[in-house]
């Protein structure tokens, strides 16, 4: 039987009469039953022991879902950074770690059709023929390939069909979006061989224009194909196989700027030939929030990718059990992808492609990396003890190679940055006059430039189990083991620059690794780039193990106790643990490495069906122990040259509670809510710092901060008609709000000082979105949609950073304004 979900959707009857119903009338207005595959079989959602959401792709067009990003609009305690391009996904907390970096592991896994996606730029998988997608919550190990800490996404495609069919799809929006895809199933071989080929574009014009370049920020260039070929070699055997490709070509998500503090090391910064400070830029930048426009640089800005994946599952059912493989080799070409960390377009810092240009016209390096992951996963699953025991035992392996991965920072254009003034040192005016300098502006001036080619290889291998015991009817104990081995390896390859200007300047009398130029000097090295060179190569290499088990015992209550109304209740309890690898930091200095992190959660849950199942409500309970968390934080280690590094802090604990509700009111009225609760704290968070000015390293305790990115609450609510016509067909109608609580960006330990917090926190808002989708005749054929979000026009921040030790500000990304679309999709057969 082929993996999927069984739609809950409303059964078309009499709308709203108010006739006595027949016992068939009762059983077709119940909620259908939903299949998943959390533990590698098909199971009932009900009666799987596990914190799962599970989405058709039917149910994805009616929440106007374009990519997996979006199910954290209904997906509880799913949480994704709205308007990146990468995934970078977390589950109850736990993820999101160095979005824009490839060394880190993400701590979400997202497979699709059981294939690993490894990184967060790759994560992104649009809708293009998903059949379903799967939300698991908590660590997930003990039946996966790779393990992760906060959870696992499932991404299932559509199965080609064993009869020829074309489905169309057209998409346009006042956004300017306009996609197109079509799906042809073509049978090969009557009864043994099916194909399916998927092509698409998706294109919008961003939303947000550059003032200067009339560039389109945030916006889609996608061209999207995969074909699919489904073998039954026999009753016992088959072989699936899937070809994925993907190409992008776009603008980074517009960014704009926030002026908080003028204390930042570079408030005062500026750049040859430009006479406004950071701070100044600054404002100018947010000046522009609400206009359509930003002020961002005029070179770089890029998120570029060529993705390539080939997954091959052969299933062989067997008398004693199931053999399962999964073969899959993933590739990505020349890619890039920019960040602009500071909001304006004075500096370049975390502009990739930049660095890249200015290497490429010095002619100190000009070649394309790559990247490629080789994976095996090959399952056993069976039955013993007379069906009472279900188990699954696997071993994984997987081999990536990131070779001449480009990373690191220009500050300005050129490369030099100069500075009116400076924490802790006496005014350069002052220094000026001194010297006999009176009729013109001082400024302190350095070079800074930090970039470096590195290449990454990195083995993962893993032997998991899990098996299930029927102890009585009702009661079900559960255990798995994981033993994960991760081995990292690094080259670097630094780049020196020369950050003397070749301007002549006076060199101070202190050992700063700054000059004093008039302003009409530092004028004059505009245009003059940073001179860069080759410098050493350096190796390293780490390992990490470890032994991760889980735990769970679930009870059908309603088998052994009769309670009223109540057609199915089940609760389960749950204890699990997550590990995910520790890494490299590429760091000015060199090499740094940061330690694995672990999750111990506890999770009780509860799932029930009730009033003749017509109303479903699933929620959990969980606590979790977070250890060695890896989080992101930006130092300033030499003057005017932010550094962004992965530390661990010591220890956290999260709680919560989130829930899924479905209640048919009739057969043709159905509500949905979703939401989650979560108290997140540090108890334990020393972190590392560098003073701006001796160069000593600090200790610094964080724990009392709020923890990063994570809203303390998110709900959904739906609310979905359908209307049958006898002369117009189907009409169903779709209203819903989403809404979320206040997050703290803090990105540094200035951000997080109490005077600070309410600055470095983004205020909660809500949205609300419909959908109107008309079925003109009962083939389905026909498919017309009218959509809309952000129907209000609410104007948000969608989420951002503040790193006010360096800059001073925040660096905030806006939510899209309203946008209504049209949607039309048509199935020849």
């Amino acid at each position: 039987m082929n993996n999927k979900i069984l739609l809950s959707v409303l059964v078309a009857n009499a709308a709203f009469s108010g006739i006595a119903f027949s016992e068939e009338t009762k059983k077709s207005m119940q909620i259908e039953e939903v299949v998943v595959t959390a533990r590698k079989r098909d199971e009932s959602l009900q009666e799987v022991p596990v914190a799962v959401t599970a989405v058709s792709t039917e149910e994805m067009a009616a929440n106007n879902i374009a990519n997996i990003a979006d199910l954290a609009k209904i997906a509880p305690s799913l949480d994704q950074r709205e308007g990146r391009k990468q995934g970078a996904f977390s589950i109850r907390g736990v993820g999101q770690v160095r979005i824009n970096e490839v060394q880190a592991d993400p701590g979400v896994a997202v497979y699709m059709d059981g294939v690993f996606l490894a990184r967060n730029d790759s994560q992104l998988i649009d809708t293009l023929a998903l059949q379903s997608v799967q939300v698991l919550r908590g660590p997930q190990g003990t039946l996966f390939g790779k393990n992760s800490v906060g959870g696992a996404i499932l991404v299932t495609t559509k199965d080609p069909m064993d009869a020829f069919e074309v489905n169309i799809n057209s998409k346009i929006d006042s956004l300017g979006q306009r996609d197109f895809k079509a799906a042809f199933d073509i049978p090969l071989i009557e009864g043994k061989l099916y194909s399916k080929l998927t092509l698409g574009t998706v294109r919008s014009d961003g939303y947000a224009e550059d003032v200067d370049t009339g560039a389109a920020m945030g916006d889609d260039d996608k061209i999207l194909a995969a074909l699919q070929l489904l073998w039954d070699i026999d009753e016992d055997m088959s072989l699936k196989t899937i070809a994925y490709f993907n190409k992008q070509n776009e603008n980074i998500p517009p960014h704009y700027c926030q002026q908080v503090t003028l204390d930042g090391s570079l408030s005062y910064a500026r750049a040859p030939g430009r006479t406004e400070t950071y701070n100044e830029a600054c404002s100018n930048a947010e000046a522009l929030i609400g206009t359509g426009k930003v002020s961002t640089e005029n070179y770089g800005g890029e998120f570029t990718s060529t993705d390539a994946l080939f997954g091959a599952t052969f299933t062989w059912n067997t008398s004693v059990g199931t053999i399962k493989s999964i073969t899959s080799y993933v590739l990505k070409g020349d890619n890039y992808s920019d960040f602009d960390f500071d909001a304006t377009d004075l500096l370049a810092i975390r502009n990739t492609t930049h660095v890249r240009d200015q290497l490429r016209r010095q002619g100190v390096f000009d070649e394309d990396g790559s990247r490629y992951t080789l994976g095996e996963e090959l399952q056993f699953s069976g039955l013993a003890f007379e069906d009472k025991l279900s188990y699954t035992v696997g071993i994984f392996g997987s081999w990536e190679s990131m070779d001449k991965q480009l990373e690191g920072q220009a500050s300005t254009k050129e490369g030099w940055i100069g500075f009116e003034s400076l924490p802790g040192l006496p005014s350069p005016g002052m220094l000026c006059s001194l010297g006999g300098i009176l009729d013109e502006e001082c400024l302190y001036v350095r070079g800074v430039y930090n970039a470096a080619v590195t290449s990454y290889d990195n083995t993962s291998y893993a032997v998991f189990s899990q098996a299930a015991y029927d102890i009585s009817q009702s009661v079900q104990l559960t255990a798995g083991l994981r033993y994960s081995y991760e081995e990292r390896k690094i080259n670097i390859m630094q780049f020196d620059a020369e950050t003397i200007p070749p301007i002549l300047g006076v060199s101070l009398p202190i050992p700063l690794p700054v000059t004093i130029m008039t302003e009409t000097q530092f004028n004059m090295l505009e245009g003059v780039e940073i001179a860069l060179s080759r410098g050493a190569s350096e190796n390293a290499e780490v390992d990490f193990e470890r032994l991760s088990p889980m735990l769970s015992l679930s009870w059908n209550i309603s088998e052994n106790i009769e309670l009223t109304n109540v057609d199915a209740m089940m609760t389960y309890l749950t204890v699990s643990e997550g590990f995910k690898s520790g890494g490299f930091n590429v760091l000015q200095a060199g090499i740094g490495h940061y330690k694995p992190e672990y999750v111990i959660s506890t999770e009780l849950g509860l799932k029930l069906d009730a009033f003749d199942r017509r109303l479903r409500f699933n929620s959990a309970i969980y606590n979790s122990d977070y250890r060695d968390i890896q989080v992101v934080v930006a130092d300033i280690p030499s003057l005017g040259a932010p550094e962004i590094s992965t530390n661990n802090a010591g220890l956290a604990q999260m709680r919560g509670v989130e829930f899924e509700l479905t209640w048919l009111l009739r057969d043709s009225f159905i509500l949905k809510a979703s939401g989650n609760y979560i108290d997140a704290e540090f108890l334990e968070f020393d972190d590392q710092g560098i003073d701006p000015i001796t160069g000593d390293v600090t200790t610094v305790d964080r724990s009392a901060e709020p923890f990063p990115f994570i809203p303390k609450f998110v709900y959904n609510l739906s609310a979905r008609y359908t209307l049958l016509t006898s002369d117009f067909g189907q009409f169903d109608l779709v209203l819903s709000r989403n809404a979320r609580d206040d997050q703290f960006i803090g990105g540094d330990a200035m951000a997080g000082l109490a005077q600070f917090r309410d600055d470095a926190t983004i205020k909660g808002f809500s949205t609300w979105s419909s959908r109107i989708t008309w079925t003109p005749s009962d083939d389905g054929k026909l498919v017309v949609a009218l959509y809309g979000n952000n129907l209000t026009d609410k104007e948000y921040v969608a989420t951002g950073s503040a790193v006010y030790s360096g800059f001073g500000s925040n660096s905030i990304t806006m939510g899209k304004e309203r946008n209504i679309g049209l949607e039309v999709s048509y199935r020849f057969d």
